[in-house]
């Protein structure tokens, strides 16, 4: 984790954003709802499923701040890769393990004031629905102390699911909801309990807008109809 920039975003976020938002657009014909609920200012961890490869990006390419991204260690073996993704403000974590360096990464980010990606459910979906939210995602928030803002990415799992090589042109949405903090530790639970009550409000706010985005697609069925 060492030598990683503290900067709001690298030169090359910004031609990358806008790149990536024009080939959303085009391939996926990207929706964003309610993205006035992500903060213009200060620290925050966008929390949000992960269906997809596409989900990292696309939750950031039509948001007016920079963000900041956690994702997995392995990644950033590639060398070209590794080059790309440290200079769009991706830092590896490595999954399965307490990862110390990610979690002090996670306070420096929060600590001057940027947004942070992260995915609760720590890896991508495998047959389409909303995973359980890992405690140790929770254990992170908690420490760090910041609010969280929910986000839904609809589409994206008939995008591209795990099993395919390549992209395909499906419609994806994505829905962002309000900003809310986890509660504090009640008196009588335990640390590792709190992480799991925390963990729980997490995917329930993330379900939420999963359900939301049903209701959407079912009403724009029947005003199509």
């Amino acid at each position: 984790m060492a030598g990683m920039k503290s900067t709001e975003a690298t030169w090359l976020y910004a031609p990358s954003r806008t790149v990536i938002r024009f080939l959303c657009r085009v391939l996926f014909r990207l929706e964003v709802h309610d993205e006035s609920n992500v903060p213009e200012r200060g620290g925050f961890m966008l929390i949000s499923n992960h269906a997809s490869n596409l989900d990292p990006p696309m939750l950031g390419c039509m948001l007016k701040r920079p963000l900041h991204f956690l994702a997995k260690s392995e990644l950033f073996k590639m060398p070209v890769l590794n080059w790309w993704a440290r200079n769009v403000n991706a830092h590896p974590i490595r999954r399965g393990a307490v990862d110390r360096g990610a979690m002090r990464e996670v306070n420096r980010i929060l600590r001057e004031g940027h947004g942070l990606v992260i995915f609760p459910e720590g890896t991508r979906t495998r047959d389409g629905s909303l995973q359980p939210a890992k405690p140790g995602v929770a254990m992170m928030a908690v420490q760090a102390g910041a609010p969280c803002v929910p986000a839904y990415v609809d589409g994206s799992y008939q995008a591209w699911p795990r099993d395919r090589l390549f992209p395909l042109p499906r419609k994806i949405r994505i829905f962002y909801g309000e900003s809310f903090s986890l509660p504090p530790r009640p008196d009588g639970v335990s640390p590792k309990e709190h992480y799991h009550l925390c963990a729980s409000e997490m995917w329930r706010r993330i379900d939420a807008l999963r359900e939301k985005a049903g209701r959407s697609r079912t009403q724009a069925k029947g005003e199509s109809a």
